[in-house]
């Protein structure tokens, strides 16, 4: 079941400035228009090709970097408009598990070190409470009180993940940021560490945003998928709905690309040629259509609006046909 609202985004932007040359400058829409509220005990899985701004989408709600335009809600506090003590007290309540488990953990410190680093920084908590609560951290991730001492080379990839997991959750904060946190981790070891992550949501009551390439991954943890291409949301509703019957033609693709063992979950192979296009100097109109089997000569010319179509919201002037063809 899901609780309150934690995290809320409408039209949300980031822009960079990018130099092409020593006069030309040029814009990139990195995330742009994304809206979507999570709510606690739920997961937001977050998919799309490299590029596509779902990294970005992760520093703008964790606060490392500010949103050009849009509207950013924690716990129903504007992210723009809070003064500095509210803004340090929000950051503590957002935190991410990165994607390599090998570079996200210093390792010239012992794991207990690690864990209580968070508490050190952020509270004026005495040592001997901030080691009972990193011992009690360490038993909640699936290790054992001896690894309290160790370094992290002594650790696999999995238990350097679920170190990883146990320092961003010091803090007890209310929603976590998961930025691919199994795709470099081995087949075998994925599903532990996703088993994990839904025990402590369980737990502790957690939302989470998972950004994820892989959507094998994805129906085993999302709630709702909010599926992105080069920084513009183009089909967001419920997991169920967007497997079952995918009304954009690149969340076709993306599910014909996933390999499923059960035929009744494999989707209708359609062709995604050719390569991303460039985030400097996206196509005009719909920016999929270069790519798209479906495209007619509108796609070219109008960008289609996100609107709603059977329980979610799809921005594809053709839904009605994908959805059909599905």
């Amino acid at each position: 079941m899901s609780g309150a609202t934690v995290l809320e985004a409408e039209g949300l932007e980031r822009d960079y400035d990018v130099r092409r040359g020593l006069f030309d400058q040029a814009v990139v829409h990195a995330v742009a228009g994304v809206s979507f509220a999570l709510a606690t005990g739920r997961t937001l899985a977050v998919v799309g090709e490299s590029g596509c701004g779902k990294s970005t989408l992760a520093r703008l709600v964790t606060l490392i970097e500010p949103p050009t335009a849009g509207v950013l809600k924690i716990d129903g506090n504007d992210v723009l408009d809070a003064d500095r003590e509210t803004r340090r007290r929000l950051r503590q309540e957002v935190q991410i598990v990165f994607q390599d488990p090998y570079g996200s953990l210093n390792p010239r410190k012992k794991v207990g070190t690690i864990l209580e680093e968070p508490l050190v920084i952020n509270t004026d908590m005495p040592a001997a409470e901030r080691e009972g609560l990193a011992r009690e951290m360490l038993d909640k991730v699936g290790l054992r009180p001896e690894h309290y001492s160790r370094y992290p080379h002594m650790f696999s990839g999995g238990q350097r993940q679920r170190i990883a997991v146990g320092r961003a959750l010091m803090l007890r904060p209310r929603i976590l940021v998961a930025d691919e946190p199994v795709s470099a981790l081995d087949v075998s070891i994925q599903a532990q560490v996703l088993n994990l992550l839904m025990d402590l949501q369980e737990e502790f009551d957690l939302a989470y945003l998972f950004i994820s390439h892989d959507l094998a991954v994805v129906r085993h943890i999302a709630d709702e998928v909010m599926v992105m291409y080069l920084g513009r949301p183009v089909e967001q509703g419920t997991r169920d709905a967007i497997f079952a019957r995918p009304a954009h033609p690149y969340t076709r693709a993306l599910l014909a690309s996933t390999p499923m063992v059960d035929p009744e979950h494999r989707a209708t192979r359609i062709p995604l040629t050719g390569e991303l296009p460039s985030p400097i100097n996206p196509p005009g109109g719909c920016a999929f259509h270069t790519r798209c089997p479906f495209a007619t000569e509108r796609c070219t010319i109008e960008r289609p609006a996100l609107r709603e179509f059977e329980g979610r919201n799809v921005a594809c002037h053709l839904a009605e046909e994908v959805a059909a063809a599905a």
